[in-house]
């Protein structure tokens, strides 16, 4: 998938890497959407590519070949597991010491931590330790969509490379070749509720996902105004609970903006909560919703917790309590 934006974010990567000004620890980091974890791929080929063809790694060598294949001794990556919410402390460590280890095919190791955010309390100062003291020959690239949720101690010793959303009409037009059939309307208005965001809003538009955010949007509206929870999450909720969660992570973040008196949050014209939500309470829910979406793919009982969940947002109105 060819990302225009992200060219430019290359050529100072490169740029730096060539002039020796690019630290043992680049921390990618924006908002949810634009491709970073690509970035942060490509870097980890450039940095272990054995002759590398101007900005790209070659695809041709040892080291490429391995890399493509899944089995490169000297890559690692570390992310969230499947049965977890977050990033245990033993994926951490596990990480530090295989890349103290003497590289197997090139000069260097590199390890990618993502998203870096969700490293535990124990886990993060494991890591502060490597990045205070550095292997050598060693490479630690982390990808972050909320950086401000890093410990300031891991964010003053890291690299920080910011992505920002694309122009507007950037992303319209990418956006535009990736969904040539769909209304423009419809392309505007995921582009909003991503918040400029081009992958994001790509993710909104497949599979029907505008159709079935806009079920989910009336159901919140029809708890809001007084209706029963148990009418609202229909099958269709539970069919791709993937989906549902973070349709609902973004409706409530639409209502945070609404809140707020930010633009472009994308709501229907005149639509509004028929009782203003305290912001704590909506970052409660956002949070929640955000949360079950990581557990997306877990066996819990998802009918159970969007149910719990339902309530909560019911508890936010006068009528639902």
């Amino acid at each position: 998938m060819t990302l225009p934006w992200m060219q430019a974010p290359r050529e100072r990567l490169e740029n730096a890497l060539v002039r020796k000004r690019l630290g043992h620890a680049p921390l990618i980091c924006g908002p949810a959407g634009l491709g970073k974890l690509a970035l942060a791929e490509w870097l980890l080929a450039r940095l272990l590519c054995l002759a590398p063809a101007g900005e790209a790694p070659c695809g041709q060598c040892r080291s490429c070949q391995l890399l493509a294949s899944g089995g490169h001794p000297d890559s690692f990556r570390v992310g969230i597991p499947e049965d977890k919410k977050e990033i245990p402390v033993d994926s951490v460590r596990q990480l530090i010491s295989s890349l103290q280890l003497t590289p197997s095919v090139g000069p260097h190791r590199v390890g990618l931590v993502e998203p870096a955010e969700a490293m535990n309390r124990n886990a993060a100062n494991a890591l502060l330790k490597t990045l205070e003291e550095p292997a050598a020959n060693a490479w630690l690239i982390l990808v972050s969509h909320q950086p401000g949720q890093l410990p300031a101690t891991i964010r003053s010793r890291c690299q920080k490379i910011v992505i920002r959303p694309p122009e507007a009409d950037a992303a319209a037009t990418w956006l535009t070749d990736r969904h040539p059939d769909l209304p423009a309307a419809d392309r505007a208005r995921a582009l909003a509720l991503a918040a400029g965001a081009p992958l994001a809003a790509s993710r909104l538009l497949e599979g029907q996902g505008l159709e079935h955010g806009q079920r989910i949007l009336d159901d919140l509206l029809q708890v809001a105004a007084g209706g029963p929870v148990s009418a609202a999450a229909g099958e269709d909720w539970f069919a791709r609970p993937d989906l549902t969660w973070h349709w609902l992570s973004v409706w409530v973040a639409a209502f945070m903006h609404q809140a707020e008196g930010l633009s472009g949050n994308a709501l229907p014209e005149q639509l509004a909560l028929p009782d203003p939500i305290g912001s704590d309470r909506l970052v409660l829910l956002w949070e929640q919703a955000i949360a079950g979406r990581q557990m997306a793919d877990s066996a819990v009982r998802h009918d159970l917790l969007m149910g719990k969940w339902l309530l909560e947002w019911a508890r936010s109105f006068p009528t639902g309590q």
